[in-house]
């Protein structure tokens, strides 16, 4: 476990006393990037506070202005709005999970989808909020990052919440399509590659919240693919454990240390400097919260195991060692506090449940 972490972050981790994640899938986008431009991909990975199988790991959550920090240094040849669009034109839909990517692509009409895809964005991001106004005869799809508007990168992620739509309304306009206009809260100026992209877009910098419009007759199309309404249990937020329930404190905290178990048991300072705050302001909200950060270690490695133990080529062993237990007895011991079965008997039941 990597606890004194080289290269620290300018700033904190946590803005505005905001936890704020992202799924590592969204981060794997940029990572694919480096590799291809010749950065220093594993050299910076092993000396940042990233987890170290981020690569391996997509459906983990990762500390948002870490991961931002982090993309920048590492892809510093080339300016933020440049990554940014080189990020945006290696992202694409199918980062989301099956369910959410076919309750966007089940909608029946452009204008529906980006519902669908507005409805979803807190399953892939606890800063982002995305909301859907009507201007006139357009439409703008409002992006809202909170506790990170003001990081010096924002534009990696705002490049991504715009390329999210820009998949969407392409998904039925053709891929040729472009926007009206791209507003960005970043107030760097774009490089000409970002012009050449979108020489059809009026693009607006320093703006108080990332946008986008859209022309109200190209959400009005009907989607030829479309099969049935979108409506998915991932959307009605069905999984008690998952992001659609509230990002509160104790569960963003449970989800930020998630991919350092494997790694060793991250300690209460390391999770302190994650979460941008001293190791007594975090352990004193934990106490307002009912919590405590050894209670959150063990929800953390449960969490885990019972993914892992859904993977039938895993043997238990592996996964009390993927789970961060010493040992497979401490593993089936603590498993069974938690579940008043052993992680075999857990894992017979939910195949005879499937």
């Amino acid at each position: 476990m990597r606890a004194s972490p080289r290269h620290g972050v300018p700033g904190e981790a946590c803005m505005e006393g905001h936890l704020t994640l992202v799924r590592a899938t969204h981060l794997n986008v940029y990572i694919s990037v480096l590799r291809d431009i010749g950065a220093p991909v594993d050299r910076d990975l092993a000396r940042s506070k990233l987890p170290e199988n981020i690569e391996t790991t997509p459906d983990l959550y990762v500390s948002i202005p870490v991961a931002l920090e982090w993309i920048a240094r590492t892809g510093h040849d080339l300016r933020p709005m440049e990554l940014g669009l080189l990020g945006a034109q290696n992202a694409c839909l199918s980062s989301l999970r099956p369910a959410q990517q076919a309750a966007i692509m089940t909608a029946q009409t452009g204008l529906t989808r980006l519902e669908a895809l507005a409805a979803l964005s807190r399953f892939e991001d606890s800063a982002l909020a995305m909301r859907i106004q009507r201007e006139a005869d357009d439409v703008r799809v409002i992006c809202e990052m909170a506790g990170v508007g003001r990081h010096p990168f924002i534009c990696l992620a705002e490049w991504l919440n715009l390329q999210a739509v820009i998949s969407v309304v392409r998904s039925v306009a053709g891929p040729s399509w472009q926007p009206r206009e791209l507003c960005f809260v970043s107030s760097a100026p774009p490089p000409a590659t970002v012009q050449a992209a979108f020489p059809e877009t009026r693009l607006r910098m320093g703006q108080a919240h990332t946008s986008i419009v859209v022309g109200g007759t190209d959400l009005a199309r009907s989607t030829n693919d479309a099969t049935a309404p979108a409506h998915d249990a991932a959307m009605e937020g069905d999984d008690p454990d998952g992001p659609a329930a509230a990002w509160e404190f104790v569960s963003l905290l449970r989800m930020m240390v998630q991919p350092y178990i494997g790694g060793g048991s991250p300690n209460v300072a390391f999770a302190a400097e994650m979460a941008g705050m001293s190791t007594r302001t975090l352990q004193r909200r934990l106490k307002l919260c009912g919590s405590s950060y050894s209670q959150i270690l063990q929800e953390a490695r449960f969490s885990l195991a019972c993914e892992r133990l859904d993977d039938p080529g895993l043997k238990v062993i592996e996964v009390a060692m993927l789970a961060g237990y010493e040992t497979p007895q401490h593993f089936t011991r603590a498993f069974r506090r938690f579940t008043g079965v052993t992680p075999s008997e857990y894992r017979d039941r939910c195949v005879e449940q499937a």
